[in-house]
């Protein structure tokens, strides 16, 4: 990449219960078309409504919300001035959290991307004001679940890292392994449902040095 489009949002402490309107405004916006997957923690927040602004509803997809990832991709010749409200999420948020810790953009499932007129491909992230919000830790739920065939585990590291990924059966038996050497930012892992012994619901955990999560899944019968 050539440089950074920045995407605007005041960074604020939530009590559970509060519901506020979150205000994506432009921050030197130089970009004629984005693209990213905007994420957000399903156990702090709430996603209550999408509003549009200078960008239009027309330009998100909201099939994968009630797994926490809102996609969108735009392009245009518009100059969007700074501060100009872009688009606004509404939340509620279920527990105590910084806006800063339950949202992020990341590749899950629409690269994070720009390009400015020039063609040059630009990196894209959140200004909290405070903090630039990079790559941070996720495992994402996998897609598409439930799965008969092969399905994709995503996940995104704040750091290039060793990464184990356990799947295990209800009782914590333990399925299958696999662990490799990963990139910071968004990477992928594909699931054939001839390596997996068992239907029904299992459970995979993603392991670093640092960091770990864990999700659920369910794989159809043959």
């Amino acid at each position: 990449s050539t440089g950074m489009l920045y995407f605007r949002v005041e960074d604020q402490q939530l009590e559970a219960g509060d519901a506020v309107e979150v205000a994506f405004r432009a921050r030197d916006f130089a970009a004629v078309g984005y693209q990213f997957t905007l994420a957000f923690d399903q156990e702090a927040l709430e996603l209550v409504e999408l509003k549009g602004g200078a960008v239009g509803e027309q330009y998100f997809g909201m099939r994968y919300a009630d797994e926490g990832l809102i996609t969108t991709s735009w392009n245009g010749s518009e100059r969007f001035a700074d501060d100009e409200l872009l688009f606004t999420l509404v939340v509620r948020a279920s527990k105590a959290v910084k806006l800063s810790e339950a949202l992020s953009l990341s590749s899950a499932l629409t690269p994070a991307e720009a390009w400015d007129a020039e063609g040059n491909l630009l990196d894209v992230a959140i200004d909290f004001g405070t903090a630039v919000s990079g790559p941070d830790f996720a495992l994402y739920q996998n897609t598409p679940n439930p799965f008969g065939d092969r399905t994709v585990i995503g996940f995104t590291l704040p750091e290039s890292a060793h990464a184990t990924l356990t799947i295990s059966d209800v009782t914590g038996k333990v399925l299958q392994v696999i662990e490799g050497d990963f990139r910071k930012g968004y990477n992928e892992i594909i699931l054939s449902r001839h390596d997996l012994p068992v239907a029904g619901v299992l459970y995979y955990r993603l392991e670093t040095p640092t960091h770990s999560a864990s999700r659920k899944m369910i794989v159809l019968g043959e």
